[in-house]
């Protein structure tokens, strides 16, 4: 039904330069009529993995939304302020997008053929142009995310935060207009066994999808890399010293560990097609069986990302940070000071974060401490912060000195 409304609101479309929409042939051919045995099979895989995609991301989707509504049945602040949690919805919003473009293949098997002309083809060129790029682009946010804490020491504001994941989609929605605008509807075409891009517009395919998945994978692992270095030496350093944080320091390298595997997945699942879409642009375009084994692995990507937060959403890897550390373990005066904020990304009817602030220094304000350190609920024990002065004589007394004692003590408790 979506697809026939689509078609008839697009109506018949402008006439594209280049090959006649009535044309038969490969990629660039406005028909591929019939399909192959081979690309037979290969979209019925595709749309399998597309719809275990689309299942399971929507699933995801509905079951975060009704937190982010009913959060007060399950947490005791809100989950929206979990910028984690809301940078996972993101990514999850986006492979929904992207299984919905591979699901449209059902069309081409149900008909046979790929056709430039059909609503379809529009709808999957859109999807996958919106969903590859934006996919990348929230694991480099969880990325960027995960350094601002561990590295730099930084949590960004609500408002900024929100400001960036609204600029995200700006951004996609923008790199998805464009080819329309600039080619019309038919920019989406027949490329080997469902509808994208040609080769004939290797730049858009350039500048509007390809340059920033290959630049999400590299700045990723480059944003990894640099905090699994960071953190080893962090760590070579405490047990050097013998400091007490290094417990912190071996849970927050699980946080890492367990926020990689986003980024691994990803360029496990898209490099492949993308590789052979960029081979095609240089002449030496791969097989039909490359390109549906690619456009399945791809494909599987919503169920993958589902799965993977499933899995980690209990575990205490949210939200990490280490506040100057880095900078005072090697210290001479031996004054280290760390804080480490866990968010409990999904824990039925308990808190959503839990600070801790471990320090040493040589002022005694630092010990007492402003007002900045969270105390956990204990029931009704009562905690008290007890301080004892005590002064002494610097001098032996003398015999005609002794009398009642000089010494005195004060006790001051606070509540």
């Amino acid at each position: 039904m979506l697809t026939i409304a689509l078609e008839s609101f697009l109506g018949a479309g402008p006439a594209r330069d280049g090959p006649s929409l009535h044309s038969r042939g490969e990629e660039g051919s406005a028909v591929i009529s019939p399909l192959s045995n081979l690309q037979q099979k290969g979209l019925i895989v595709i749309s399998a993995l597309a719809l275990l995609s689309m299942i399971t991301t929507f699933a995801l989707l509905s079951f975060i939304t009704y937190r982010f509504i009913f959060w007060r049945q399950y947490y005791r602040r809100y989950i929206g302020y979990n910028q984690y949690v809301v940078l996972m919805f993101n990514l999850i919003l986006a492979d929904f997008l992207q299984s919905f473009g591979f699901i449209m293949s059902l069309r081409w098997i149900a008909i046979d053929a790929v056709r430039a002309t059909d609503a379809a083809c529009f709808l999957q060129g859109v999807g996958l142009q919106i969903g590859d790029p934006m996919s990348g682009l929230f694991v480099l946010a969880i990325a960027v995310h995960t350094f601002l804490h561990v590295c730099l020491n930084y949590q960004m504001e609500h408002r900024v935060f929100v400001s960036m994941v609204v600029g995200l989609w700006v951004f996609g929605v923008v790199m998805t207009i464009i080819p329309i605008a600039a080619h019309g509807r038919y920019v989406w075409y027949p490329a080997v066994a469902w509808c994208w891009m040609t080769p004939e517009y290797e730049n858009m395919r350039l500048w509007t999808h390809y340059v920033w998945i290959f630049a999400s994978e590299f700045f990723t692992v480059s944003l990894y890399a640099i905090m699994f270095i960071q953190l080893r030496q962090k760590m070579s350093e405490a047990a050097v010293l013998g400091e007490h944080n290094s417990e912190s320091l071996r849970r927050l390298k699980r946080v890492i560990m367990h926020m990689a595997v986003y980024p691994v997945v990803y360029i496990c699942l898209t490099l492949p097609l993308a590789a052979g879409r960029m081979a095609s642009a240089g002449g030496h375009s791969p097989s039909v069986l490359y390109f549906c084994f690619a456009g399945s692995i791809m494909a599987c990507s919503g169920f993958c990302d589902s799965f993977m937060y499933v899995v980690t959403r209990r575990s205490v890897v949210v939200e990490s940070e280490a506040r100057g550390s880095s900078n005072k373990l090697s210290s001479r005066r031996n004054k280290s000071s760390a804080a480490n904020q866990y968010a409990m990304s999904a824990d039925p009817k308990g808190p959503t974060s839990t600070t801790i602030t471990r320090g040493r220094s040589d002022s005694t304000e630092e010990m007492i401490g402003k007002g900045g350190l969270e105390l956990a609920p204990m029931g009704v024990v009562m905690q008290h912060t007890t301080i004892e002065v005590t002064t002494e004589s610097a001098y032996e007394p003398s015999p005609s000195d002794i009398g009642p004692s000089k010494r005195h003590r004060n006790s001051i408790i606070r509540p």
